[in-house]
């Protein structure tokens, strides 16, 4: 994976980096040199991430797992202390997430909870434990994942939207109170994303549905979100703080009337099937 970041000598923590965009993630930050530390709930993942990564990657790189829990605080500070290395911890990307299938009508409050403490929850105790080391070595940056669907209506999976929702103000209000130390936190809301989980989650129906809503023509790729993440914790973005990105291939633009019968009139028939892209 070519990219023109160069994140030597920096540590990086990637949540939920056992899988999917966080292992995304992962391989792309080994790739600019960073040491990367992924934490995910399961040994055989984290073990199998880092086997896969390191074949991947120079083998001058250093990367690591730590079992993580991001629901459990002290699991997540011992995860920050080891990715720091004894030194500073650089790059936080707070992946872990989940959601919760159900009809609003017969949640109960570990159905609204479930979601509230992985997603919420896990990315502020991120926050919580991160920033102070960044603070004592001058700065950091902090990317949230999110999703499209904060911003969206899905039907049966009110406590996802609603919980990464809550993930959005939470990146509002901490770049606010650590902008004065020099860290900097973000948010990622990806578009529908060709992973494992989402192939778990997803009929062939919805995926097909995802994909004629989506104005670039294909699903996304962990590598997509990657990229990304990789712009907004480098120095290109040292301006940039709270604030959400959608990286979803123009899935979260919202239809506005179509006009062609105006266009044809004012602009005429060629120009409009030009654009069009027909002959």
């Amino acid at each position: 994976m070519s990219t023109q970041h160069d994140f030597t000598a920096r540590n990086a923590l990637v949540t939920g980096g056992a899988t999917g965009i966080g292992k995304g993630c992962a391989a792309f930050l080994l790739s600019t040199g960073a040491s990367v530390t992924i934490a995910g709930p399961e040994q055989p993942a984290i073990d199998a991430a880092i086997a896969e990564l390191r074949g991947a990657s120079n083998p001058d790189v250093h990367i690591d797992g730590v079992l993580c829990d991001v629901t459990d605080e002290e699991q997540v500070r011992a995860a920050v202390v080891q990715a720091a290395r004894g030194a500073n911890l650089d790059i936080v990307v707070s992946n872990a997430g989940t959601g919760y299938p159900a009809p609003i009508l017969s949640l109960d409050a570990e159905g609204w909870l479930i979601p509230f403490r992985v997603n919420v929850m896990g990315t502020a105790f991120c926050i919580k434990h991160a920033a102070p080391i960044m603070r004592e070595n001058g700065g950091g940056a902090v990317v949230a994942i999110s999703t499209i669907e904060a911003l969206r209506a899905p039907l049966f999976m009110a406590p996802y939207p609603v919980s990464k929702a809550g993930v959005d103000a939470l990146v509002r209000c901490a770049a606010r109170e650590l902008a004065p130390f020099s860290i900097r936190v973000n948010g990622i809301r990806p578009g529908y994303i060709d992973t494992d989980s989402a192939r778990a989650a997803f009929s062939d129906e919805m995926v097909q549905n995802c994909l004629d809503s989506t104005w670039i023509r294909r699903a996304g790729q962990p590598r997509d979100i990657a990229q990304a993440v990789g712009f907004l914790v480098s120095d290109h973005a040292e301006w940039v703080t709270g604030e959400m990105l959608n990286v979803d291939g123009g899935f979260g633009i919202h239809d506005g009337e179509n006009f062609e019968y105006t266009a044809r009139m004012v602009a005429g028939d060629a120009a409009v099937d030009d654009a069009k892209g027909r002959s």
